[in-house]
């Protein structure tokens, strides 16, 4: 019996040493496993604030292109007049379009000058004369500028491009090719407003 209690003892004290490589072990699996996994977890959390980025961004876009075509169509019809009346009328639209938009991350103006326009997002404008015609240039000829134009007042829209760029791009390339979601998404707003038919330059001030 004295023989069995000290080689159970003996052999408790040659397994003994085994024990702490055994748990090294499973400690540096744990680190191994982290390792792999982490990359992984940081690209989805990534992908979930640029989700919430890109919704953010559409709305400044489209509020922003909103503020330049509610002013192109604002305080009288005459603003459409061909030549300087309509070229200043434009700029000012420009220039708002680009302050309405520069808390955005990715936006550029070369010279910081809104009222020389920006770079990202570009603006770009058209004109309808009438429900069902072709969006485009301003045609002299359509009487945009008429305040009292009959049957309906002619829209302007204005569109606004903005390059927006990702914190997590989502693509590989595979023989040269790019597989997945691109670095940067290219957001396209637009707004339209009716043309006023109030005429600024008839108004006798009081």
């Amino acid at each position: 019996m004295y023989g069995d209690a000290k080689s159970e003892l003996m052999f408790r004290l040659r397994g003994s040493p085994a024990s702490p490589p055994k748990r090294r072990h499973r400690n540096g699996q744990s680190v191994l496993e982290f390792a792999l996994v982490a990359p992984l977890m940081i690209v989805m959390l990534l992908a979930v604030v640029d989700v919430a980025r890109v919704y953010t961004t559409m709305v400044n876009v489209e509020s922003a292109a909103r503020e330049a075509a509610d002013y192109g169509t604002t305080y009288g019809a005459g603003k459409w007049q061909a030549g300087a009346p309509m070229d200043d009328n434009v700029v000012e639209m420009q220039k708002r379009a680009c302050v309405a938009s520069s808390n955005l991350p990715d936006y550029q103006d070369a010279d910081a000058d809104p009222s020389n326009g920006c770079q990202n997002p570009s603006f770009a404008y058209c004109v309808t004369p009438t429900d069902g015609a072709t969006c485009g240039p301003l045609n002299p000829a359509d009487g945009c500028e008429v305040p009292t134009r009959t049957p309906q007042p002619c829209t302007v829209t204005v569109t606004l491009t903005y390059d927006f760029h990702l914190f997590a791009p989502l693509n590989v390339e595979f023989f040269g090719v790019r597989i997945g979601f691109p670095s940067t998404i290219n957001i396209q707003r637009d707004s339209t407003f009716a043309i006023t038919d109030i005429d600024l330059s008839t108004v006798t001030p009081p």
